[in-house]
């Protein structure tokens, strides 16, 4: 008996998903192809924030870094979920009972492009979100000094909300120099989680 699976197209390359295999079986859903598979490999870093447990997807590389400037920059929604797609079933077993606060991009920016870029990509994930934390001025931090970055505090707020007895995985985007994540965990310390973890999708790679 010959197996078929249907037609569907890489969101990167556009080209027909082909074959069947036990992946693909495993994961009829996967959206994109085996070859652009291989240039976003998962590596699953762990690290630490202010004490806590942290883990990064992938390598803040030139591939990884071009993907979420065409999802961010270029408004290209329909890649959003390419980055976890390949994932998300060990992330939802490892996160299993937590719900996800997004780092917040600056609210004008969400308007501009009409979605928040965090929120689209772990929407994969299909855990529960409190978009709590809110960013009240646009600062880049790319173009920011060390200075600027550490300040990035006065620009962040979270709604007064009850998460005790809550596990909370604090998500974003890129890690760099920890300066916003760093501040997320004080806003949300506050409100006395059971427990705070944090994913991202990259982090940047010190030599």
């Amino acid at each position: 008996m010959r197996l078929n699976a249907p037609t569907r197209i890489c969101k990167l390359c556009f080209k027909d998903i082909k074959g069947v295999n036990l992946f693909n079986l495993v994961h009829p859903e996967t959206c994109i192809c085996r070859t652009c598979f291989k240039d976003i490999v998962g590596r699953f870093i762990p690290f630490k924030v202010s004490g806590y447990k942290a883990l990064a997807v992938y390598h803040y590389d030139e591939k990884i870094k071009s993907l979420i400037y065409q999802l961010k920059g270029c408004f290209d929604i329909e890649i959003a979920d390419v980055f976890l797609s390949r994932y998300k079933d060990e992330l939802n077993l490892m996160f299993h009972n937590f719900v996800m606060i997004p780092v917040p991009s600056y609210y004008k920016d969400d308007l501009k492009r009409e979605f928040n870029h965090v929120v689209e990509i772990f929407k994969t994930l299909k855990l529960p979100m409190l978009k709590i934390l809110r960013k009240t001025k646009g600062v880049k931090q790319a173009n920011s000094t060390s200075k600027q970055r550490k300040d990035i505090s006065k620009y962040l707020t979270i709604k007064n909300t009850d998460l005790s007895g809550e596990k909370v995985l604090i998500v974003d985007d890129v890690y760099t120099t920890g300066s916003t994540m760093k501040a997320a965990i004080k806003l949300v310390e506050k409100l006395h989680p059971k427990t705070i973890k944090v994913l991202v999708i990259s982090k940047t790679i010190i030599k």
